[in-house]
């Protein structure tokens, strides 16, 4: 997952998995098409994340989206 959110972020001549250092493209194409994914633990991983790295003990998270 990583890897392919790595590749998300900068220009790709190549295909994503080979831009990620990847021999084959085996590993993302399941990761996209066949993984099953656990959605509370990643939600849970994701707010722990948010909170370690970002986070401060008064602060408030303000989700903006009209920046697109």
């Amino acid at each position: 997952m990583r890897d392919y959110v790595r590749v998300l972020h900068v220009p790709v001549a190549r295909q994503p998995a080979e831009q990620a250092g990847h021999s084959t493209p085996d590993g993302l194409q399941h990761l996209l098409a066949g993984a099953k994914w656990e959605r509370d633990g990643i939600r849970d991983d994701l707010q722990q994340y948010v909170t370690d790295e970002l986070g401060e003990s008064d602060g408030v998270p303000i989700i903006d989206d009209t920046g697109f």
